[in-house]
């Protein structure tokens, strides 16, 4: 895909999904906005988006898009990781069949498509920016659809000349997060500050995360969509910052003017299959002209005004 034209982005009133409908659409792009509402909560009319409600994973929904003249996808859409234990079966149905159903229309239809993996494919890994060539460890029914997707494609390449990119985000961080305790660690943090002084870790306050914000996300969705050289590639995406779940709380409590010492941190038992390190090796896709833009720092900043002002609005 050459330059700008109609783009189907699923997920779309996700975090994700939400913030790189509206970097397509500043680029110039049509987009075609799907999603069930199920989880998402951005919706927008602005001229060049269009809404097509439903599930990627019913069999009827994506042939029923024919019609738009959709000339690239992003299969933003996924059942959140941080459930997919306690619905292992839902987890299975959107991410493993739903992206399946999006690689099978897309292969059959000649349409290029750049998948949002996840840096839960490496488990548990040496305490190292981990590269793309890392052994993929499944931890989690989540990272197990992840694999699975992205051994999907190089199959449907061979049969059907597919065209792909899979893009494995790290821990992505933005307002668009519904507030909640189930997905994102910075989300899950910052939920629990903005309603009190008392914080439940799920885990060890020394694990590593490399957090990217969601802006940057879509900037390197973007980015690969109309980049020849990111075809038939897998490409972590992230900052190659560390960052402890210890140096995370305080900066939140930085940002929302309050001392960490007046937190009750309590370590809980860690949940199944969550690594103690996860932070990008980035040499990939900076080498085809993609890098973060934004600091740990600002981008907390951005959350907590918005939710703040949200909040504020309610």
């Amino acid at each position: 895909m050459p330059g700008p034209g109609t783009v189907l982005v699923t997920g779309a009133a996700g975090l994700i999904g939400s913030a790189t409908t509206r970097l397509l659409l500043e680029r110039g792009c049509r987009v075609v906005a799907c999603d069930d509402l199920s989880r998402g909560t951005w919706q927008d009319d602005r001229d060049g988006l269009v809404w097509a409600h439903g599930d990627v994973s019913d069999e009827g929904f994506l042939p029923s898009l024919d019609g738009h003249g959709i000339e690239a996808v992003v299969h933003c859409a996924a059942h959140p990781g941080g459930r997919s234990l306690e619905e292992p079966s839902d987890d299975v149905r959107v991410n493993a069949l739903g992206s399946m159903r999006v690689f099978e229309w897309c292969a059959r239809s000649g349409i290029p498509v750049v998948y949002t993996s996840s840096s839960a494919v490496y488990g548990e890994q040496p305490s190292t920016p981990i590269p793309e060539t890392a052994e993929l460890r499944n931890g989690t029914v989540y990272a197990a659809c992840k694999i699975a997707c992205e051994q999907f494609l190089p199959i449907l390449q061979d049969g059907y000349g597919l065209e792909w990119t899979v893009l494995r985000l790290f821990a992505t961080y933005g307002a668009g997060h519904r507030p909640g305790l189930a997905q994102g660690i910075v989300n899950v943090m910052s939920t629990q500050l903005l309603s009190g002084d008392e914080i439940v870790v799920k885990g060890s306050l020394e694990r590593v995360r490399d957090l990217l914000y969601v802006d940057d996300a879509a900037g390197a969705i973007a980015h690969c969509l109309f980049e020849p050289s990111a075809r038939g590639r897998v490409m972590n995406v992230g900052t190659g910052v560390e960052t402890t779940i210890r140096d995370l709380i305080a900066q939140l409590c930085e940002a929302l003017g309050r001392s960490i010492d007046d937190v009750a941190i309590q370590e809980a038992d860690g949940t199944v299959g969550d690594p103690h390190y996860s932070v990008a090796d980035v040499s990939r896709i900076t080498e085809i002209g993609w890098r973060p833009e934004v600091t740990l720092r600002d981008g907390i900043e951005r959350l907590v005004s918005e939710r703040t002002a949200a909040t504020s609005d309610a």
